[in-house]
């Protein structure tokens, strides 16, 4: 599909999905893109009344497997959940001591926020009385914190500078560090390698993550081996910064500032092995929906965007009228159990009535039938079939009569 700046919607895209954004002037937003109507319809969660310029949505994940709860984060020390259901949004929100809020996780009963000064706090969310969070230094500055899907106690943080690098901390264990990587060696001027990790993502549980950096690389590790990358990949373009990524199977995707979104293969890091084109501003977040399958975008040049992951069509795009900063893509009707359907379609099958053939006739022939009407019946008495064969017998010689000598004869005569 050529490049538009315009709302579209790919008649192949069929799926049952619904998008919530975050904006950088704090509105958050749903939109429906499965709606046969109003595709690119779009409607406010959230109270504009109540923003100001610390509100911009610097976080959002789901809070749950279920994906019923959304954990919205902002720039100031407020963090939201919200709850979907049935009869609409419920929001409750809960205070920090600290802002801004870089990521927020959710385990048990407790609310984990990356502080963008370096600390994880912790939070009791049953408690009626408001207690002081517990605080885990992890350095001096976050960019991210990114919760493990797999293991939801495991989480990751990274920011700038090699003080503020990858570190996994276990949340089951008191907020226990289980993890923190080093850097490459130095140089060939024995000058040490820039550290920023902008981005983190679980790859493979919560042994193998992957990491993205505003200098330009892309670094695989795994907690089992070793602390150093397994393996990376470094850009030789200018200008090249990774802002955003997001991780799954055996492919990493990454955004950079300058509006490029490419696909890695972990098996092979040399090079990139997609690249997804429609973009004219630098990309703030990525998120893959639970196939893999759609990877949606948002976009400082105020769209959304959702491509196919493995054929790279641009599927969906609409205009949210305020800078894009976070994404989050939500399937409509969750897809039923394989063996739930195998049991719906057994049931299909068992209540089929079945229903005669239809047998073609072929034009009816009246001397044929005729022929067959005058054959004896097998299995009639003997008086019954001697008169019919009788009657046969008299119906032939009635027809040589009026025919006149058969041929035989014929020949016969010319002979002599």
């Amino acid at each position: 599909m050529k490049w538009t700046t315009a709302n579209l919607k790919h008649p192949n895209y069929t799926a049952q999905h619904e998008i919530y954004v975050g904006t950088h002037t704090g509105s958050f937003k749903h939109l429906l893109p499965a709606s046969e109507k109003t595709p690119h319809g779009q409607r406010n969660i959230s109270d504009l009344k109540d923003l100001d310029k610390e509100s911009r949505v610097t976080s959002l994940a789901f809070g749950n497997e279920s994906r019923t709860e959304i954990l919205l984060g902002r720039g100031k020390n407020i963090a939201e959940l919200h709850s979907i259901g049935e009869g609409g949004f419920s929001a409750r929100h809960v205070s920090f001591s600290a802002a801004p809020i870089v990521g927020l996780a959710r385990f048990n009963e407790k609310l984990i926020a990356g502080i963008g000064n370096g600390e994880l706090q912790s939070l009791e969310l049953d408690p009626e009385e408001e207690t002081a969070p517990v605080v885990i230094s992890t350095g001096t500055q976050m960019d991210h914190l990114r919760q493990c899907t797999q293991a939801r106690n495991i989480v990751a943080t990274g920011g700038k500078e090699r003080q503020n690098n990858l570190k996994v901390y276990d949340l089951s264990a008191d907020g226990k560090q289980i993890f923190t990587s080093k850097n490459l060696p130095n140089d060939y001027l024995q000058l040490e390698v820039p550290v920023w990790d902008s981005d983190i993502g679980f790859v493979d549980g919560p042994s193998v993550l992957a990491t993205c950096s505003r200098h330009g690389y892309v670094r695989l590790y795994d907690t089992r081996k070793q602390r150093r990358p397994v393996s990376c990949f470094a850009s030789e373009e200018h200008g090249m910064s990774f802002a955003t990524l997001v991780a799954q199977g055996n492919y990493i995707y990454t955004g950079t500032t300058m509006g490029a979104l490419k696909a890695f293969d972990t098996r092979r890091m040399k090079t990139h092995v997609h690249t997804y084109k429609g973009f004219t501003g630098g990309i703030s977040d990525l998120h893959l929906d639970p196939t893999g399958r759609f990877l949606s975008s948002a976009s400082l040049d105020r769209y959304v965007r959702i491509h196919d992951a493995d054929s790279t069509v641009l599927l969906y795009q609409c205009y949210v009228k305020s800078k894009a900063t976070k994404i989050l893509i939500r399937q409509l009707k969750e897809e039923k159990p394989e063996a739930d359907a195998e049991e719906e379609e057994e049931e299909e099958i068992d209540n089929i009535v079945p229903q005669k053939p239809s047998i073609k006739t072929a034009p009816v022939d009246d001397e044929y039938e005729y022929m067959f009407d005058q054959m004896p019946t097998v299995g009639d008495s003997e008086d019954e079939s001697g008169e019919q064969v009788e009657e046969t017998v008299k119906v032939e010689k009635a027809k040589q009569k009026r025919k006149g000598p058969n041929q035989s004869q014929k020949t016969k005569k010319k002979k002599v």
